[in-house]
C-alpha cells in the first residue's frame, strides 16, 4: 500500500518538479534499467567450456559449494529486479508521477534489502571474494538512497528528493563493478547447476 505523497507545504511544486527531473537524468546516466545480461543462456567459452588438453581430455572443473551456486544464481534473478525497478523509476520521473515514482523506490529497497544476506553466502569462497567486495560498495548507497527517495517523496521533500537520487547514483555507479563480474559468475553458476542436475 501507498502512503500518497504530502502536497501540504513541506515542498512546493518547482523544488519537486526540479528535483524529479533530477531522478531522471540520474537513472538515464547510471544505466540503471539498462540490460545487462546477467542470468541469461550460458555462452561457450573460458568460463562455459574449459579448453581440452593436448590429449583432448578436458580438465576437471573446480566445482563451487552448492550454497555459492545458489546464491550467486539468486543475486542474478535479483538484477534482472534491479533492472526492472529502475526502468520503472525512469518511466515514472519522467512522468512527473509521485504515486508510481515511490513504487518503484519501494520495490527497488525491498529487493536491495534482501541483498546482503546472498553476498553474506559467497564472501568466503575464493571465486567470488571480488564479487563480494563489488557489492559491499555499491549496496549502502543503493539501499540508503532508495530509501530516502521513497521516504522523502511520501514527506514532500524536494531536497531529500534530490539527496536520495545523489545518494542511489553514486551506489549505482559502483554497482556498474557488480554487474561485470556478475555476469561471468551467473554464467558459471548456471554450467555448474545444470551439470549437477543432469
Amino acid at each position: 500500500m501507498n502512503p500518497a505523497p504530502r502536497h501540504d507545504g513541506h515542498a512546493s511544486e518547482a523544488p519537486v518538479g526540479a528535483a524529479i527531473l533530477l531522478v531522471v537524468l540520474l537513472v538515464a546516466a547510471c544505466g540503471l534499467a539498462s540490460g545487462v545480461p546477467t542470468a541469461g543462456p550460458v555462452s561457450p567459452g573460458p568460463a562455459g567450456s574449459p579448453p581440452a588438453s593436448a590429449d583432448g581430455e578436458l580438465p576437471s572443473p573446480t566445482w563451487w559449494p552448492g550454497g555459492v551456486v545458489e546464491a550467486v544464481l539468486l543475486l542474478g534473478k535479483s538484477d534482472l529486479d534491479v533492472q526492472a525497478a529502475g526502468a520503472d523509476l525512469g518511466a515514472s520521473a519522467s512522468t512527473q508521477d509521485l504515486e508510481a515514482m515511490w513504487g518503484a523506490a519501494d520495490g527497488l529497497t525491498r529487493v536491495l534489502v534482501k541483498l546482503p544476506s546472498q553476498v553474506d553466502r559467497i564472501r568466503d569462497y575464493p571465486t567470488t571474494v571480488k564479487l563480494a567486495a563489488a557489492y559491499d560498495a555499491a549496496l549502502p548507497d543503493m539501499l540508503a538512497g532508495t530509501t530516502k527517495l521513497r521516504d522523502s517523496i511520501t514527506a514532500g521533500d524536494a531536497a531529500g528528493i534530490a539527496a536520495g537520487s545523489q545518494q542511489m547514483a553514486k551506489g549505482l555507479e559502483a554497482y556498474s563493478d557488480v554487474r561485470t563480474l556478475l555476469a561471468d559468475a551467473v554464467g558459471q553458476a548456471a554450467l555448474m547447476q545444470r551439470i549437477l542436475v543432469k
